[in-house]
């Protein structure tokens, strides 16, 4: 009697299959070739203790990295591409819905003293995109003083990793004076008033006057896509502070 049974080799029984759940991502897919605006994203196991808990992982900083790759199953790019905004609202669900949604912090009371509180992360409020990018999945703006017209893009966890190796290497020939924000800019800004050769862009930047800069960051903040992370931190007395999250190394070990 002839088979005809076939078994796909993809398959993996029901009770082996992890328990997923889509997320909606802060810039709604806009800022990305794919156009993917959620993507679905496991929940914790027992596995992934090993990863938060990697000694080698924790000392590289590069525990969230593998944490993504793992965790996020149908993103369509590199995790690294991601921008920082939609980075960190994947990891407050897999922090919320695997470790639970308290997490302590010292914060300053009414009488000026530091106190330990509880912050509850699922009131985190997700700020999404509002500005739509152009073609290019770029962004206009004037500079308010020099009045030059820029485009800019916002980076990505690649981008910030680049930037922080090579602030690296040249802390070491500028006797430690960091050159992270000269670089952020470069990299974020792709036009200057037409021009768009790197080479003659470094060089405008370089000599921009301050407040140019400054109004330029802080336009960067306010539409970028993430997480609002002004919170209120209920203190051990019973007292509502509000403060600003701060992610210290007790987030993924809530218990050390």
């Amino acid at each position: 009697m002839e088979n005809n049974s076939f078994i796909d080799p993809n398959y993996v029984p029901e009770e082996y299959k992890v328990p997923y759940d889509v997320i909606e991502l802060p810039s709604q897919g806009l800022l990305y070739k794919n156009k993917k605006s959620s993507v679905k994203v496991e929940y914790l196991t027992a596995y992934d203790e090993n990863i938060l808990t990697a000694p080698n992982l924790l000392n590289s900083g590069k525990v969230l990295d593998v944490l993504l790759e793992r965790k996020v199953k149908d993103l369509g790019f590199d995790v690294k591409e991601l921008i920082s905004g939609d980075r960190m609202a994947i990891l407050l669900y897999l922090r919320t819905t695997g470790l639970g949604n308290e997490y302590q912090q010292m914060v300053f009371d009414s009488s000026g003293e530091m106190v330990p509180s509880t912050v509850d992360l699922t009131t985190i409020k997700t700020k999404n995109l509002t500005i739509k990018p152009d073609e290019n999945n770029e962004f206009d703006f004037e500079l308010p003083i020099s009045k030059k017209k820029v485009k800019f893009r916002l980076l990505t966890q690649r981008d910030e990793d680049d930037i922080e190796e090579i602030d690296k290497k040249l802390m070491e020939k500028n006797n430690n004076i960091p050159s992270t924000n000269t670089l952020k800019l470069e990299r974020s800004i792709m036009e200057i008033d037409g021009e768009r050769d790197k080479m003659k862009i470094s060089h405008i930047l370089k000599n921009l006057k301050i407040m140019d800069v400054r109004k330029f960051n802080k336009h960067i903040t306010e539409i970028e896509p993430g997480l609002d992370l002004s919170v209120e931190a209920r203190t051990q007395g019973g007292e509502s502070v509000s403060t600003f999250l701060r992610i210290g190394r007790t987030f993924w070990n809530p218990e050390v």
